[in-house]
Formats: C-alpha cells, sequence, structure tokens
C-alpha cells in the first residue's frame, strides 16, 4: 500500500470511527442502496419524527423556531447533525464530524437563552456546515491536499466564520472538496461524493460536500467558495440556491487555496441553502458585522434594501452561443422563461431575449488566468504525497494548453486583455437595458462523474465578477427527454457536450438556473430570484 494510499484509509478511518454507534446504517444495507438515496434519512429508523420535522426546516426556520422556545438549540444540532451522519454513510460528503464539540456549544447557547430569556444573535442555535477549506477553529483544514493532511489545524476561525459563531450559529461538521479545489466535480482522498438523487452523478463541485449534505437535510445552510462555479455548480447539482457575490463583499481571511495571492481571477466565499430567505439572512449576518472595519480589502456596502416594486427588466440567454443545453436542462430553461413572460407582469417582471457576446473569448481568457504559474504551485502540493494518485478531472484541467508558465509583462498582458474584454462585455450587456439576466447553469443536468469539463455557464460571470444566484425551478430530468436529432455543434466542447448526452442517465435529478446581474447588485439577483420564486413555487 502507497503512502498515499494509507494516508487516505486512515483518514477514511477517522471520519468513520466519528459516526456515533446509533446512527450507523447496517453493512447489509449498505450494500444494497438504490441510486436515489435522498429519502433514506426519514426511513431508516434512527431519526424521531420530531427530528425528521426539524431538518425538514431551512435555516430561518430553525432559528424562528429556538427564538419562541418552541425547540432548544441541543434538538436542533442533535437532529441536523444526526441526519448528517447517516448522510456521511450514503454519499460521503463529510471530511469531520464533530458533534460533542457541537452539543456542548448547544447547550451554552441554550443556557444563555434560559437564563436571558434572548438569543445571541439571529442565528442562534442553527446548525452551519462549513468547505473543508475555510478555517474552523481546532479543526483541520487541508483543502482537499493530502500533503497538508495534519499541518493545516486552526488556530482561529476564518473570518466569516468568526462572525458566523458570533451571531449564534453552531458548527458540526466540515465538508468534501476535490483535488486540487478546481472541479466541478467532488473526489478527493477522502472518497468520491455522491448526488443523493441519483448516486451515479456528481454533486458538483468544489463545494460538492455542501450540496450533497444540504439536499440531504443533514446541514440548515453551508458555506462553499467559487472561482469558477464552485458554489453554483453544487446547488444546481442537488437543487438548491446559492450566491457567488461580488467580490470583496464577503472576508475571505482564512481560507485556503492553490496560487495564493494570484488576483487574475478572484475567489469568493458564498453560501448554499434550501431558500433564497436563508442566501439573503446569510448576507445580512456577515454584512451587518461590518467586516471592512478588521478587512482592508471588504467593501463598506452594507446589505441594502430592494424595492421589491419596481419594474424588472430580466435578460434570458438561452445558451451561450458555445455550448448547447441538453434536452432536460433547455426543457425547464424554456419552461421559465414561458411562465414568466405570462405572469411576471403580476410582479413587475418584462422578459427580454439576450444574446450572448463572445462567451468563448471570455472562457479562454478565464482559464488562462487561472493558472498562471503553469499550475506550479497546485501541482507541488497535489504532488507532495508520493507515489500520487491524480483524478482524471485534475490531469485534464492541468493538461489545458492555456494552462502555462507566464512571464510578469505577460501576466499584465492577459489582465489588461481581461479588463478590455469586461468594458466591452459591460457595453454589450447595457445595450439590452436589462437589470437581470435569467441563464443555465451548466450545459446540462448534474454531470457523470469525471466528465464535469464545460466551465463556461459559470466561469463566465467570475471573469466578469458578476453575482450570480442558482434557484430550483422545482422540475427534475425524467428520464425520457429524447437526444436532438437535427443537432448542428459549435464546435469541439459542444459536440462532446452532446456525446455525452443519454436519457436514462440523469433520471429524477433536480433542474436549476442562475440569474445574474451587473457587480454590486447581489441584492437585486436575490430579489429577482425570490420574485421567480413566488411565480413558480409560491414563495417568498
Amino acid at each position: 500500500m502507497t503512502d498515499y494510499e494509507t494516508l487516505a484509509k486512515n483518514e477514511r478511518a477517522r471520519l468513520d470511527a466519528s459516526i456515533p454507534p446509533n446512527l450507523r446504517l447496517p453493512s447489509e444495507f449498505l450494500a444494497n442502496l438504490p441510486k436515489d438515496v435522498s429519502a433514506i434519512p426519514e426511513t431508516c429508523g434512527l431519526l424521531t419524527d420530531e427530528q425528521i420535522r426539524i431538518t425538514r426546516l431551512d435555516g430561518t426556520g430553525i432559528a424562528q423556531e429556538i427564538a419562541s422556545g418552541k425547540i432548544t438549540a441541543v434538538d436542533a444540532v442533535t437532529a441536523v447533525a444526526s441526519r448528517a451522519a447517516i448522510a456521511e454513510q450514503l454519499i460521503h460528503p463529510l471530511t469531520e464530524f464533530f458533534l460533542d464539540e457541537a452539543l456542548e456549544r448547544a447547550r451554552q447557547l441554550d443556557e444563555v437563552f434560559k437564563t436571558t430569556g434572548k438569543t445571541v444573535g439571529p442565528l442562534h442555535g442553527v446548525p452551519i456546515s462549513i468547505k473543508n477549506q475555510i478555517d474552523v477553529k481546532g479543526h483541520d483544514t487541508p483543502s482537499s491536499f493530502s500533503s497538508w493532511v495534519g499541518k493545516m489545524v486552526a488556530k482561529e476561525d476564518a473570518a466569516l466564520v468568526g462572525i458566523l459563531r458570533a451571531a449564534g450559529a453552531v458548527f458540526y461538521c466540515t465538508t468534501n472538496m476535490p483535488q486540487t479545489i478546481m472541479h466541478l466535480e467532488t473526489d478527493s482522498y477522502m472518497a468520491r461524493t455522491l448526488n443523493p438523487y441519483n448516486t451515479d452523478l456528481a454533486p458538483g463541485g468544489s463545494s460538492g460536500g455542501e450540496s450533497s449534505l444540504i439536499a440531504m437535510k443533514g446541514s440548515s445552510f453551508g458555506v462553499g467558495t467559487d472561482i469558477g462555479g464552485s458554489v453554483r455548480s453544487p446547488a444546481a447539482a442537488c437543487g438548491l440556491y446559492s450566491l457567488r457575490p461580488t467580490a470583496f463583499r464577503i472576508p475571505y481571511g482564512g481560507i485556503y487555496a492553490s496560487c495564493k495571492g494570484a488576483e487574475g481571477v478572484i475567489s469568493v466565499a458564498g453560501p448554499l441553502a434550501r431558500s433564497a430567505r436563508d442566501v439573503r439572512l446569510f448576507m445580512q449576518v456577515i454584512l451587518s458585522a461590518q467586516p471592512w472595519l478588521e478587512d482592508p480589502l471588504i467593501v463598506q456596502l452594507p446589505w441594502r434594501p430592494v424595492d421589491d416594486k419596481r419594474k424588472l427588466r430580466v435578460g434570458y440567454m438561452m445558451n451561450d452561443g458555445n455550448v448547447h443545453l441538453q434536452p432536460p436542462l433547455r426543457r425547464a430553461l424554456e419552461k421559465v422563461v414561458s411562465v414568466l413572460k405570462e405572469c411576471g407582469a403580476e410582479l413587475g417582471i418584462k422578459m427580454v431575449e439576450y444574446k450572448p457576446w463572445q462567451h468563448k473569448e471570455g472562457l479562454d481568457i478565464v482559464r488562462s488566468l487561472y493558472f498562471a504559474d503553469g499550475a506550479k504551485d497546485v501541482k507541488g502540493m497535489t504532488c507532495t504525497a508520493m507515489p500520487y494518485i491524480l483524478r482524471p478531472l485534475t490531469e485534464w484541467v492541468l493538461s489545458n494548453p492555456l494552462v502555462r508558465e507566464h512571464t510578469v509583462n505577460e501576466l499584465w498582458e492577459l489582465c489588461a486583455r481581461r479588463d478590455k474584454y469586461r468594458a466591452a462585455y459591460l457595453h454589450h450587456w447595457n445595450s439590452f437595458n436589462i437589470d437581470v439576466l435569467l441563464c443555465p447553469v451548466g450545459p446540462g443536468p448534474a454531470p457523470r462523474h469525471d466528465t464535469a469539463k464545460y466551465w463556461g455557464y459559470t466561469a463566465q460571470w467570475n471573469l466578469l465578477d458578476y453575482p450570480a444566484a442558482v434557484f430550483p425551478t422545482g422540475m427534475r430530468a425524467t428520464g425520457a427527454e429524447p437526444v436532438d436529432e437535427d443537432f448542428a455543434a459549435f464546435g469541439e466542447d459542444d459536440q462532446i457536450n452532446h456525446d455525452a448526452y443519454k436519457p436514462e442517465y440523469f433520471k429524477g435529478v433536480p433542474l436549476c438556473l442562475q440569474m445574474v446581474s451587473r457587480r454590486w447588485n447581489d441584492e437585486l439577483v436575490m430579489d429577482a430570484v425570490s420574485r421567480v420564486d413566488r411565480i413558480l413555487h409560491g414563495e417568498q
């Protein structure tokens, strides 16, 4: 057994040992699982009816019930963390599970509430999961790099974790992410994380541990990061809400990755949740703490109220001119556009067809900026534990011809090219006079394992630094949507995506879309999502 395999085995054993005996599923049961495991936590008999009820609440709902005295923080943490333990055995979303620590924190919060009659903050007792790239005091943050295991135990909380903790949040786990972080899939030395609705498919990446856990209701809501789609791809794959905020609104201190200090494309932290109101709650909690007083990079911009009665011009983009949508997702987008055209006027929505502009150019620029050092940094961290095992998507992303070492002057030229593209794209956007843009999150539903190779629908907005939110349409792939017989490919990426589609592969997975706006319009994006929610689902 190689050093890498030994490390992986030991880390798996450590995590497995943290699952309490009373929450373990029988081995014979685990050996005969269906593809759709999403209902198992509620049918396996390990949770009480009250725990099931609590876990069906979103984070806002849990906070409200604790504040009203209906449930305690211990009730909430026990229910949600128990469901997380069950989820780990089914789909492997976790890297650490620390229930005892969480329950001690919950008991302290309950004592405060009992003594004072007041909560410590808006997240009092709410169990929140954290991507294992973000420091949680006392816990290891190897960020999927096997060479970092045991060397990254956090002495302090990351800035955003500290804010959430001060608001009353309880942390009980960290979640899985892919090797090198730079995948729209989640597969590391810990395990391959699976999509709960169809385990033959990926839960997205790189925050796929978060998305799969939240979809299984093993988390109230969670926090991930996004440099190319890493909170949006997972949310879309698992039928969730998420927000990729404008850069420099959410503090990034205490979050680790390769290429530290690179500013070609800025990575941001953002929430994944089961409701739009939880996304807003996260943003409000973080920004109400005035993080700009501690971090000089953060823009002094509180979460602002939006006039939800104002007219809203919503552009819709059916494809990016580079890769067509696979049939299930195209059906969902066409349906939502049709519904909004028919019913949107009552909520002030005017639909406007939007034509993409030079998205292939944008993708080439962003691919060049991701590893401007020729991936020396990430290869060094990935390959330190010898002999190492590269995942298929690691090999793919690092072998792109645009991944090469740039001189300082070449990097300056590349950044100038980026800025020129941003200015030209803004001019194009403004020519449609739209407030927000409705568009796909990817070229299809949740991808099959090791096949998520097209980032254009998400990375475009990272390049432009536009805020982008994901929301569920309420539709799922049926497994019967036929292949397009009259298909004519835009190019090689499009042909690959077309050839990868077989209707039966995607049966049962949720279908989500994305809402985008110009920089600093995060609040407007969430207002648009909320309006669409009311039309599609009757929700606020």
